[in-house]
């Protein structure tokens, strides 16, 4: 059963979504617009249906560089930035990750943000 099922299914909806769910590299809505270019599909119909998939838990999103960019793996991992080619890596958290978080009197931990950073093998 795909995630979009809860909503109307329109063709722009279903083309946003196989086009993130497609990359493995983190897009930012221009990229995903882009992509779609030759189908007709409008870069604000593209940030709307994101904003929407994101509201509805079916992508994740996250700021990089500047930018929004979108994951189409919405359960708790990190990441890896190359410093040098920019690029984004999903990495596994271990599953006991939450049971280390702090323990505050005031605070109710929503989420979790690991990012690591350093130099890939193909920029070394």
């Amino acid at each position: 059963m795909s995630p979009l099922t809860n909503k109307r299914v329109t063709r722009q909806r279903q083309l946003v979504y196989d086009c993130v769910i497609d990359r493995k590299d983190h897009p930012s809505a221009n990229e995903v617009f882009v992509d779609l270019q030759s189908s007709g599909i409008g870069l604000a119909t593209v940030y709307r249906q994101l904003s929407a998939m994101v509201d509805e838990g079916i992508l994740k999103s996250f700021e990089h560089s500047g930018q929004i960019r979108y994951d189409r793996l919405v359960t708790p991992h990190a990441h890896f930035v190359c410093s040098v080619c920019d690029e984004i890596w999903d990495v596994d958290l271990p599953k006991n990750i939450f049971s280390m978080a702090p323990v505050e009197s005031n605070a109710d931990i929503e989420e979790l943000d690991l990012t690591w950073k350093g130099i890939c093998k193909a920029c070394k």
